[in-house]
C-alpha cells in the first residue's frame, strides 16, 4: 500500500504536472506560430494580367500600318503580304487585350489556387516549390507539386496571343505552369519578386493550416 506521505510519490506527481504544463505551453506556442503564418496573408487575393499589350498592341498596329503604306508596291506583293500579315497580328493583339488588367483570371486563398483554365483548384498545401520568371512577353509561374497530389486538367486557350493560360505537366515532375502578360493585384503591377513572395506566403499558410488542423484534431 502506497504511503500518502511518500516524498518520492509527491516528487513524481510534481514532475508529471510540470511536464504536462511544459507540453501544453509548447503546444500553445506552436499553435500561435502557425496562426501567425496563416494570418500573414489575406484570406483571398485576386490577380489580373497587366496592360502591357493594351499599350503595345496599338503602337505595333500603328507602326505596321505606317510600314505597309511605305512599302506598298503592286510589283512587290510578297513584301506587301508579309507586312499585311503583321498588321493583322497587331490588330488581333490589340483587340484581344482591349480589356487587359480588368478581368480576374487567378485567385489564391489560404488553402487553394484557382485559375480560369483549370478544371479544379490547386491544393496549395501540396505545393513544394515556387518559381517565377518573366520572359519578356509573358510571365511564367511554376508550382512544383507533391508526387502524391491529384493534378487538375487544363483547357488550352486557342487563337489568342499571350493570353492567360495554365498548363498541367506530369514530367519531369508534377507541376502547374501559369502564363500571363504580367501579373497585377488590385490594379498594381507586380514584379517577379513580389509574385514569388506572395505565392510562397500562401503556400506556407496552407501548410500551416493543415498542420494546425491536425494538431486541433489530436486535441
Amino acid at each position: 500500500m502506497d504511503n500518502p506521505n511518500d516524498p518520492l510519490s509527491d516528487l513524481s506527481g510534481a514532475l508529471g504536472e510540470d511536464y504536462e504544463q511544459s507540453r501544453a505551453a509548447q503546444r500553445d506556442r506552436v499553435i500561435a506560430e502557425l496562426k501567425q503564418v496563416i494570418e500573414r496573408v489575406p484570406p483571398q487575393s485576386e490577380f489580373t494580367n497587366t496592360r502591357r499589350f493594351k499599350v503595345w498592341g496599338p503602337i505595333l498596329l500603328v507602326g505596321a500600318l505606317i510600314l505597309l503604306g511605305v512599302t506598298f508596291n503592286p510589283q512587290r506583293l510578297g513584301a506587301v503580304a508579309l507586312v499585311a500579315f503583321i498588321v493583322c497580328i497587331a490588330a488581333a493583339l490589340t483587340w484581344q487585350h482591349r480589356n487587359a488588367g480588368t478581368q480576374v483570371f487567378m485567385r489564391v486563398t489560404r488553402r487553394q489556387l484557382f485559375v480560369d483554365t483549370l478544371d479544379a483548384p490547386v491544393d496549395m498545401a501540396e505545393v513544394e516549390d515556387v518559381a517565377v520568371k518573366d520572359e519578356g512577353l509573358v510571365m511564367v509561374q511554376t508550382l512544383e507539386m507533391s508526387s502524391e497530389t491529384a493534378l487538375p486538367k487544363h483547357r488550352v486557350v486557342k487563337l489568342q496571343f499571350f493570353g492567360n493560360q495554365a498548363m498541367v505537366l506530369k514530367k519531369p515532375r508534377p507541376q502547374i505552369r501559369i502564363m500571363s502578360a504580367g501579373l497585377a493585384c488590385k490594379g498594381r503591377k507586380l514584379d517577379n519578386e513580389e509574385v514569388l513572395a506572395m505565392l510562397a506566403a500562401y503556400r506556407d499558410a496552407a501548410h500551416a493550416q493543415r498542420q494546425l488542423e491536425l494538431m486541433q484534431a489530436d486535441g
